[in-house]
């Protein structure tokens, strides 16, 4: 299975209060976000985090955190909190920006929330962070129709697609990952011919 996350800010104390984050301490943080993965995330998983792993922590400290994931096969994508760990082997990959093929289709992963993105018009997906948002935001994003955002842009499909956005961070989702499975049912998308 397929799952995602995003800004964690492990090691970062003020994110509790500007995210008022439900937890007492740092160390209450690192431990419930760490433990939540562990008790969503097989170790045969793949786990995508979309961003602010860490905040201002050195590698080792970085490393150790990760080692504290069960999951083998844990990918970063870039957020502006982290550093480059791609010649440092913490994650299984470290990107930028990624494009996933599925079975439910093409998913866009990104940091940051863009306005359009590759095939978006097609229907593909676009999976981000960084906003800290809470569950209404993706909630409303699944009300709202391509047409609604775009109205000028001419459709592939005389079927008026979902705006097909989703923040896959930490405070939008209960403080745990999101499969791929989760997005794939909230957006109505079709079921894949094999199991992801």
């Amino acid at each position: 299975m397929i799952y995602f996350t995003s800004d964690l800010h492990l090691g970062h104390e003020k994110a509790i209060e500007f995210t008022n984050r439900p937890f007492t301490d740092l160390e209450d943080m690192n431990n419930t976000l760490i433990q939540n993965i562990n008790d969503t995330v097989g170790k045969k998983d793949e786990l995508w985090i979309l961003g602010d792993f860490a905040y201002k922590l050195k590698r080792d400290e970085v490393r150790e955190l990760r080692n504290r994931i069960l999951c083998k096969n844990v990918h970063l994508v870039r957020g502006n909190h982290d550093k480059d760990y791609s010649k440092d082997a913490i994650f299984s990959s470290v990107q930028e920006y990624k494009e996933l093929k599925t079975g439910y289709g093409r998913f866009i992963l990104f940091h940051y929330p863009i306005l359009r993105w590759n095939a978006s018009h097609y229907g593909s997906v676009h999976l981000h962070g960084h906003i800290h948002s809470v569950g209404t935001y993706n909630e409303l994003n699944l009300q709202t129709r391509y047409s609604d955002r775009y109205p000028d842009y001419a459709l592939p499909d005389p079927e008026d697609l979902m705006l097909r956005i989703y923040d896959v961070g930490v405070d939008a989702n209960g403080y745990k990952p999101v499969s791929i499975d989760q997005i794939a049912a909230l957006m109505k998308l079709e079921a894949p011919l094999n199991s992801t």
